[in-house]
């Protein structure tokens, strides 16, 4: 899980005002009971709610819950089987730097409470614990907390914000994907969005919510790629307090928490089928029954879902309902990968280097020309994905604010200097002699433009390493590049 997962479950568990959660972790069943009576006895009325226990005996143990769920406090034992307390510690604040936990101990040692600091824990609490100080400790660690939460949802909210904003480009099927997106957000009807990995395909559902009505309420992200098969079904509908072990109080599911507004369900393809009909339901009926429950509960939302899959392949081969299926794909929005679109390319690549440069203090960062004609050269098999990686990259490594070719090829995979090819399926789409020609004069502009880069524009050079004759290769700059380029000096 990580720290972006999981502030977005306490994000909606905030929402559905759910109990406050503390996990213990002990393997002594005594001081498990002596624990919890101190609980009971400390004063927690300015959690403004109930709270609730969750018990694990071993820190792998604890890991596996916060998999499965939100916690907002943890206290737990130093002496533990297997991976110890500190450890723990150490897991939990790569998890959430946020989440408070409190070390509990026999040993009155201040180096050991010195350490368990050092690697996040927010407090030292000696055994056995006192209700009254114990309160006291659980106060100020949930203050301190609910400060740092909010202040780190409202940076997640800011730059979910900024990237719906990065979709941009001038392409036709870019400015086709606009049009989509407007129509998309007028009405409440189901979308589903197609495409590689890496297409922004997120982007594009992020941005038709932001476009409607809806805008101002939950954007609901559930990734059906990430739950545990097992707590699919609970995660999704939700369930009743007894419906399972471990279920020992009422908990609503991601789609009723996002009630008014919109979920996302990200690879959708990945829905087992018994889930599938469930969610079938739920468009239909526009009700949820939680995991146990007899009764129904009414929702009323917007759903967006996206895959990489080919979704009429796996409703041939009956591994998708072909009912939901149409159901999902009332408006339908293919996105095509960057080769497909290489005008986008540069545009894309500016606007990431503006943002990324501003954020890592190197405003003055700017693409010249070589720069944005190899990055346009490239099939990106990561689409924009691997476009950002490279780009944030370039900036932290660039040794000026001058971006070139040769900066941008080191961060490329080998063998990929001319990545324009007839196989390209952008000229795959053109009779032979189009497509060859296009390619030959991409290939020209790109290579005379590396070769002057080399050797910093000075023609004879360029020409010399390059096996042609100077006036052959001020030509071919006239021509492919429309200018004669500078004199040598």
């Amino acid at each position: 899980m990580t720290n972006t997962d999981f502030l977005d479950v306490r994000a909606m568990k905030k929402r559905a005002k759910a109990p406050f959660t503390i996990l213990i972790v002990e393997d002594n069943a005594t001081d498990v009971e002596l624990m919890l009576h101190a609980l009971e006895e400390a004063e927690l009325k300015p959690l403004g709610g109930d709270f609730e226990m969750e018990v694990r005996a071993t820190a792998e143990g604890a890991l596996d819950l916060l998999k499965e769920r939100a916690v907002d406090l943890v206290l737990t034992d130093m002496m533990l089987p297997a991976m110890g307390g500190l450890d723990l510690v150490s897991r939990l604040q790569s998890i959430d730097p946020n989440l408070p936990v409190l070390i509990v101990s026999r040993m009155n040692a201040v180096p050991m409470a010195v350490e368990a600091m050092r690697r996040g824990a927010f407090d030292y609490v000696l055994k056995p614990v006192n209700a009254k100080d114990l309160g006291v400790r659980l106060h100020r660690a949930i203050r301190i907390s609910e400060i740092l939460r909010r202040h780190a949802v409202y940076e997640q909210q800011d730059r979910q914000q900024g990237e719906a904003s990065s979709l941009v480009g001038v392409s036709a099927s870019f400015e086709r994907i606009q049009q989509l997106i407007q129509e998309a957000a007028r009405v409440r009807s189901t979308v589903l969005i197609t495409g590689e990995t890496g297409t922004g395909k997120g982007m594009i559902a992020r941005a038709i919510h932001q476009q409607s009505p809806e805008r101002d309420r939950l954007f609901q992200v559930i990734d059906c790629t990430t739950v545990p098969d097992g707590m699919m079904e609970s995660e999704l509908f939700g369930h009743v307090r007894g419906a399972f072990t471990g279920a020992i109080a009422d908990k609503p599911g991601l789609i009723e928490l996002a009630n008014g507004g919109t979920v996302f369900l990200d690879e959708i393809g990945e829905l087992p089928l018994m889930l599938q009909a469930k969610l079938l339901r739920v468009l239909e009926d526009s009700e949820v029954r939680p995991v146990g429950g007899t009764r129904v509960r009414r929702v009323d939302m917007r759903f967006i879902a996206a895959t990489n899959q080919n979704l009429e392949e796996k409703v041939r081969n009956g591994s998708f309902r072909r009912d939901l299926y149409y159901r999902l794909a009332v408006v339908s929005i293919p996105v095509a990968p960057l080769r497909e679109r290489r005008d986008d390319i540069p545009v894309i690549a500016r606007h990431l280097l503006l943002r990324l440069a501003r954020e890592m203090g190197r405003a003055r960062c700017h693409f010249d020309e070589t720069a944005l004609d190899r990055l346009s050269a490239y099939s990106w098999p990561g689409n924009g994905r691997e476009l950002r990686n490279v780009v944030e990259r370039v900036v932290m490594l660039a040794a000026t604010d001058t971006i070139t070719e040769q900066d941008v090829r080191a961060l490329l995979p080998r063998g990929t200097t001319h990545d324009l090819t007839p196989a390209d399926p952008s000229l795959c789409a053109l009779p032979y002699a189009e497509a060859k020609e296009r390619a030959i004069e991409d290939f020209t502009k790109t290579y005379l433009r590396v070769k002057l880069a080399q050797h910093d524009g000075v023609i004879t050079k360029a020409a010399e390493s390059s096996g042609i004759p100077r006036q052959h290769f001020s030509l071919l700059m006239k021509r492919f590049l429309d200018t004669a380029g500078p004199e040598d000096l």
